[in-house]
C-alpha cells in the first residue's frame, strides 16, 4: 500500500538520500566484498555447511538436546568462516550494510516520534526506543 503519492516530496529526498548511499564508498567497498564472495564456490559451499549446522544446532536446542561439544564446534566453525579472508568480509560486509540499513531507519523512526530532528543523545543506547513505541 502506497501511502505518499509518488512526486512526494519525501520520496523525492528518499531516493537523493539512496542515490548517495548507493555511490558511498562504504557501500561500495561492501559490496565488492559480497561479489568476491559469490564468485567463489568454495566460499559459499562452507558458509551453506555453516548455515545448516546452525539450523541443525537450532533443532537440538528446541529439543533441549544441545551440548556443550555442540556449542564448541560451532564456534570453531564461525571462527574459521571469519578466519577465511572470502568469508569473513562477506560476513563482515552483511553486517556493515545492515547496520546501515538500522541506522538510517532508526535516525527516520526517531524524528517520527520526536517530531523533530533526533539529537546524538536521542540515538544513544542502541537498542530500543524507550518509549517502546517502536515495536520491540
Amino acid at each position: 500500500m502506497e501511502i505518499l503519492s509518488p512526486n512526494s516530496a519525501i520520496l523525492e529526498k528518499t531516493r537523493e538520500l539512496c542515490s548517495l548511499i548507493l555511490q558511498s564508498g562504504e557501500y561500495q567497498e561492501n559490496v565488492a566484498r559480497i561479489d568476491a564472495f559469490f564468485k567463489d564456490q568454495a566460499a559459499q559451499a562452507a558458509y551453506r555447511d555453516f548455515t545448516k549446522l546452525g539450523e541443525s544446532l537450532h533443532r537440538k536446542q528446541d529439543a533441549g538436546e544441545l551440548t556443550e561439544e555442540d556449542i564448541e564446534g560451532y564456534d570453531a566453525e564461525l571462527a574459521a568462516l571469519k578466519a577465511n579472508p572470502i568469508t569473513g568480509e562477506f560476513m563482515a560486509a552483511e553486517e556493515t550494510l545492515n547496520g546501515i540499513v538500522q541506522q538510517v531507519s532508526r535516525m527516520v523512526g526517531k524524528a517520527l516520534e520526536l517530531g523533530r530532528l533526533p539529537e546524538p543523545e536521542d540515538l544513544a543506547g542502541g537498542g530500543c526506543c524507550s518509549s517502546g513505541g517502536c515495536g520491540c
